[in-house]
């Protein structure tokens, strides 16, 4: 059975099949939201929107990715004040900021080329 979208455009006859639901090419254009993950805050200290690059959350699988750490050496760090500590998104939500993350991770990299 063809699908909707295939059904409802009778001025087209092609279709393509793409993530497992049919699509049909029309003259109208169809836009997707990137998923809630990839957008990024827009606040600055006074609560008002300014640039998109400003402040990017990343949760704790992205945080151990980049860091190579596990969640309970992370958590270790941020007691001793050696990690940036995340910020509450929510009353079971938490996050970091991507800036923060970042900066830390050149800090180490600093540290341990300097040392030698």
């Amino acid at each position: 059975m063809p699908s909707a979208v295939a059904r409802n455009s009778k001025n087209t006859n092609q279709t393509i099949r793409g993530t497992g639901a049919e699509q049909s090419i029309s003259s109208h254009l169809i836009t997707r939201k990137p998923p809630y993950s990839q957008k990024t805050a827009e606040l600055n200290l006074d609560g008002a929107s300014s640039k998109l690059d400003d402040v990017t959350f990343l949760r704790l699988p992205e945080v151990k990715a980049i860091t190579g750490l596990s969640k309970s050496s992370l958590y270790a760090l941020i007691k001793e004040k050696s990690f940036p500590a995340p910020v509450r998104l929510g009353a079971r939500a938490v996050a970091w900021v991507r800036s923060e993350v970042r900066q830390w991770a050149a800090e180490r990299v600093h540290a341990s080329r300097s040392v030698a």
